[in-house]
């Protein structure tokens, strides 16, 4: 733009030059006058143009070159979008471990029905010794109990079977047996009163493992007082020997 108002300013100054030129009448003029004489010169010029008026000089003004347009800034590239990172897969879930087999209960020992206990009397029969007796009394299990003991056998021998479910309910098989796997049938001998009071207990025969033995005396310990004699026993006391079995199925 400042280029532009200076060429304005330098045409408009030109111009009024050659008009105020044009405009101007004055003549210069030379020579010798005689006293008392005006003289006038007049001049006479081309048709149309005053006389003595120079022609119009027109200087020729250089245009201003005009400046080179500036050359537009080359845009920057776009920079290229960033590639999206990779979704990282997400990591597979661990198998929940495998339940594991729950043990299978071990089945508790059922005893295999064992002969019916004896009841043996307190008086030892003539002509057979202690000893003779107990033999007798362990190898002849189904011996009628009644007979010996001197009452009704059938009421003997169903107070003998309650004395045996009594002692079946507080019978346990030990652990370490049954961890190596001992089996075997303790022959136990005891005397009891009306009461079910165990006045005195030994092992007639023993099943051959320590522990069977043991558990037979606590048996009878845990059991006590044992059921009571019903009336149609008479004797006051009685003495019983009772077969405990131990399997394992």
């Amino acid at each position: 733009m400042g280029w532009v108002l200076a060429l304005t300013l330098a045409v408009g100054l030109h111009l009024s030059v050659f008009w105020w030129l044009a405009r101007s009448d004055d003549v210069v003029t030379e020579g010798a006058q005689a006293p008392g004489e005006a003289g006038v010169v007049i001049g006479l010029g081309p048709a149309g143009q005053p006389a003595g008026q120079p022609e119009p000089v027109t200087e020729s003004v250089p245009e201003p070159e005009p400046e080179p347009e500036p050359r537009p800034r080359p845009e920057p590239e776009p920079k290229p979008e960033p590639k999206p990172e990779p979704t990282p897969k997400p990591e597979p879930k661990p198998r929940p471990p495998e339940p594991k087999p729950r043990p299978q209960p071990k089945p508790e020992p059922v005893a295999e029905p064992t002969p019916a206990p004896v009841a043996q009397p307190r008086a030892e029969p003539q002509g057979q010794s202690r000893e003779d007796s107990r033999e007798s009394a362990s190898n002849q299990p189904g011996r009628q109990a009644g007979q010996a003991a001197g009452g009704d056998p059938a009421a003997t021998q169903d107070y003998l079977q309650v004395v045996r479910a009594w002692l079946e309910r507080h019978k346990e098989y030990p652990r370490q047996a049954q961890l190596r796997r001992q089996e075997g049938v303790v022959y136990v001998r005891f005397v009891m009163n009306r009461n079910g009071e165990v006045l005195s207990h030994s092992i007639e025969r023993s099943s051959g493992h320590t522990l069977l033995d043991r558990e037979v005396t606590s048996m009878l310990q845990r059991a006590q007082p044992l059921p009571v004699m019903p009336p149609e026993l008479p004797q006051h006391r009685l003495e019983v020997v009772l077969p405990v079995a131990f399997n394992l199925r």
